[in-house]
């Protein structure tokens, strides 16, 4: 039997596709698994600008394409890469135990972020990370940084690009450099709250491949997939992409509960909602739908209308019409 996988080529993508499909060799050993990279439209963007005016799924399409058209049996996604919904016969075959989801701050320096001096020069193109750090550090500064992590790391080095620091997701950090070497401070998820998904692997299949289903059955962790679950459906909700501040975590407790954190903010930061909700992991549907109320009843909806014309302008487009609800 013989398994084709589908994934980005960049080196991250790699990464992380090469640690799933050792576990399944170690699983499997009669199967023949063969990674597959596919070019993407995200992968053809040079700035962060056009980053951002593409939106969600900039990363995946052209792998659900090729899903689709049988040209591969698996796709592995990171998590937060994947629009709020999936296409039509495309399913999660399993969703892997998730790896840190904080974001971390790397300085060119020993100086922890909110140590540095005013004025210094953040990098990151993350709509929520700028957002939010704004809000916590107002005299930073915050610039957008597009490229790999490998580039982001170069551009760090490099005395000429003239940063200070990055800030980047630990679980990338974590597959791409798992020998450690770098310094990372962690940044508090409770108040830079991770992007949904963020740190978690996505293993899609077409809907009645039960074969495949089968195959990946052993990796999948019903723990993750209910956090999961609840980050995405506020982000639906919420219609959170890439053009909207949000992040979005949940956590199951000692006592079993589920809580789903929500942070959501201007793209000045000047003004940040930072609300939880927690219930029980039998409906973590429920949860976010209680904790969107919650937000909205606190003044998300003229958040969410500043944002989108915000980021249109620093976009240079015409921002999209709000959905009625």
């Amino acid at each position: 039997m013989k398994v084709k996988v589908g994934t980005r080529g960049s080196a991250l993508a790699l990464a992380q596709t090469n640690q799933i499909v050792t576990r399944l060799r170690e699983l499997h050993p009669r199967v023949n698994f063969e990674v597959v990279p596919i070019k993407t439209k995200g992968d053809r963007i040079t700035t962060a600008s056009q980053f951002r005016a593409a939106g969600k799924g900039l990363f995946v399409k052209e792998i659900e394409d090729a899903l689709l058209r049988r040209k591969v049996s698996l796709a592995i996604h990171s998590m937060k890469d994947l629009p709020s919904e999936l296409p039509p016969g495309l399913v999660f075959g399993a969703i892997p135990a998730r790896a840190d989801a904080s974001d971390v701050f790397i300085g060119r320096s020993d100086l922890p972020i909110e140590k540095l001096p005013p004025g210094a020069r953040i990098g990151t193109s993350s709509l929520r990370r700028q957002a939010i750090l704004r809000s916590l550090y107002p005299q930073l500064r915050f610039v957008d940084l597009k490229g790999n992590l490998d580039t982001r790391l170069a551009k760090l080095r490099d005395r000429k690009g003239g940063l200070d620091g990055i800030v980047v997701a630990a679980a990338g950090l974590g597959r791409l450099h798992p020998e450690g070497g770098i310094a990372a401070r962690p940044l508090p998820r409770d108040r830079v709250v991770p992007a949904a998904g963020q740190g978690a692997l996505a293993l899609e299949i077409r809907e009645a491949d039960e074969a495949m289903r089968a195959l990946l059955a052993p990796l999948h962790d019903p723990a993750t997939a209910l956090c999961i679950a609840a980050e995405r459906e506020l982000q639906r909700r919420l219609e959170g992409g890439c053009q909207v501040p949000l992040g979005a975590h949940a956590e199951i407790g000692e006592d079993g509960l589920l809580t789903l954190t929500a942070c959501l903010a201007t793209v000045d930061g000047r003004r940040v909602l930072l609300e939880r909700q927690t219930g029980s992991v039998e409906d973590p549907g429920a949860i976010a739908a209680a904790l969107e109320t919650t937000l909205r009843s606190h003044g998300a909806r003229e958040i969410l209308d500043e944002a989108r014309p915000a980021v249109a302008k620093k976009v240079g487009r015409r921002a999209p019409a709000r959905r009625k609800r």
